[in-house]
């Protein structure tokens, strides 16, 4: 089942989180290599915003990240060391088990369960534009 892009506002977000992140599993050139993309203007478009995004962009990166997300790329090394992507026939997603804080009606709950590490949707209790952690 396809999915659909993620709108701008939310992509501009997840990829400022992901960027920020790192313990992402993926090198910035990587994740740009797998959308068909130039790292200097991934980075132009996402982390320093001077170059707008574009639909195509946008779709491309959206289908990575989902990629990513869902566990379908995989980081392999030849035998020289150099290292490239790679999609899975069978994803396997990064889950570990977490503990949140997480608001509720105006008060913080904690949340325990399983999570993806790679899924940057659920934005942090504290983020603003310049707050640098993770949840």
């Amino acid at each position: 089942m396809p999915t659909k892009a993620h709108t701008k506002a939310e992509l501009i977000a997840l990829m400022r989180r992901f960027i920020r992140n790192q313990d992402r599993g993926i090198s910035i050139r990587l994740f740009c290599e797998a959308a068909g993309l130039n790292k200097a203007h991934f980075m132009d478009i996402f982390w320093y915003r001077n170059v707008p995004l574009t639909e195509k962009m946008q779709i491309r990166v959206s289908k990575t990240y989902e990629a990513w997300r869902d566990g379908k790329l995989a980081i392999m090394q030849n035998r020289n060391r150099t290292k490239f992507v790679d999609y899975r026939e069978e994803a396997r997603p990064r889950i570990l088990p977490t503990t949140q804080l997480q608001m509720v009606n105006g008060s913080i709950k904690i949340k325990v369960g399983m999570r993806n590490i790679d899924d940057y949707s659920q934005p942090p209790i504290l983020e603003g534009d310049d707050y640098a952690g993770t949840a």
